[in-house]
């Protein structure tokens, strides 16, 4: 986040929670990236259903966990530009996006974005604001849902968040059990 958010970086690169989207499915697609599949009740027809049980679950849990940042508005552009976003889409100005907006939104895009509820596991300020969902910005691709290997340019990345988000509270068992069935430790599989 400190990479790509410079119109605020004190804001947006400031990780604030870790959360959790109940029911979603963490998965490297085949475009070679990383992304996520909705429970059946929030998925559009262009996201198979019959692929959820390719995609690996921890456990008996069935989620995926993530580090909700703030978002100064004019970051989210940039972010939405890295994520490929079709420009047409707008900007979120905090309204949740409908199912009927989703498919205009990622026509042209790589990925789509939906604001729906994550549930808070931790704060990370140590003051104790409890748990509850709050509204969170996701990156979904809705058109590449298929279980894929991930670029190798990915993998770097992709261990350094890794890396950042354990050192933030997500759960090493979450990730051992979830994205280290895509993601090889270090840039050749062995560990940094």
């Amino acid at each position: 986040m400190k990479s790509r958010c410079q119109i605020d970086p004190g804001t947006s690169s400031t990780p604030l929670a870790i959360a959790i989207l109940p029911h979603w499915r963490w998965l490297i697609c085949e475009a070679g990236y990383a992304n996520v599949l909705p429970p059946r009740g929030l998925r559009v027809p262009s996201q198979d259903t019959d692929i959820a049980h390719e995609i690996p679950v921890s456990s008996s849990e069935d989620l995926v966990y993530g580090v909700l940042y703030a978002m100064d508005i004019g970051d989210e552009g940039i972010l939405d530009i890295y994520e490929g976003v079709d420009s047409s889409a707008g900007d979120s100005e905090g309204d949740l996006v409908g199912v009927d907006v989703r498919p205009r939104e990622q026509a042209d895009g790589s990925y789509n974005k939906w604001f729906v509820e994550a549930e808070v596991v931790r704060w990370l300020d140590g003051d104790g604001h409890g748990t509850g969902k709050v509204p969170v910005l996701v990156y979904v691709d809705e058109k590449c849902v298929r279980v894929a290997k991930p670029k190798f340019e990915y993998i770097a990345r992709m261990n350094r968040a890794i890396r950042e988000s354990v050192e933030l509270g997500v759960p090493q068992r979450w990730v051992d059990e979830v994205m280290r069935k895509f993601i090889p430790r270090g840039d050749s599989g062995l560990d940094v």
